[in-house]
């Protein structure tokens, strides 16, 4: 099955392992989330939620395979297709490298599930920290 990109998905159908999306950020810029895998609900692929991580990759355009590779995830949890939609956003490409986790996993009470907008949220906030801990670099070299 060959997949055209960029993919608006209505279902989990077509996600696949390593495929990637620009998180927007409010205050402008981006983040990236990755698919890590298809979530299975008493071994029956559930159409709506999948595994998801949250990139340490943030910057001024969209995310693209070359930029991403060498990023760690910093966030996972099960999120809904919607969470890549209602952000306006589209899975844009795939090929970053997921190590350790298989491509479908049983949903379990220890995976956390996340609304529409919380990857959005997350991404916000380490940015937030990470610019602050910059600064914070910066007065000391400073000092």
């Amino acid at each position: 099955m060959s997949i055209e990109y960029p993919l608006k998905p209505k279902s989990t159908s077509y996600l696949e392992q390593g495929q990637f999306w620009a998180v927007p950020l409010e205050q402008g810029g981006f983040g990236c989330g990755v698919v890590l895998a298809k979530l299975l609900r008493q071994g029956k692929t559930d159409t709506r939620l999948f595994f998801v991580g949250l990139l340490d990759w943030f910057d001024e355009a969209p995310p693209t395979l070359s930029q991403i590779k060498g990023a760690n995830i910093i966030e996972t949890g099960a999120a809904h297709i919607k969470s890549i939609t209602e952000t306006g956003s589209v899975i844009i490409g795939s090929g970053y490298n997921v190590v350790g986790i298989a491509r479908e996993i049983e949903k379990s009470d220890f995976i956390s599930t996340w609304g529409y907008n919380v990857i959005t949220k997350l991404a916000e906030r380490y940015v937030t920290v990470n610019k602050s801990s910059k600064r914070d670099d910066v007065t000391s070299t400073l000092s």
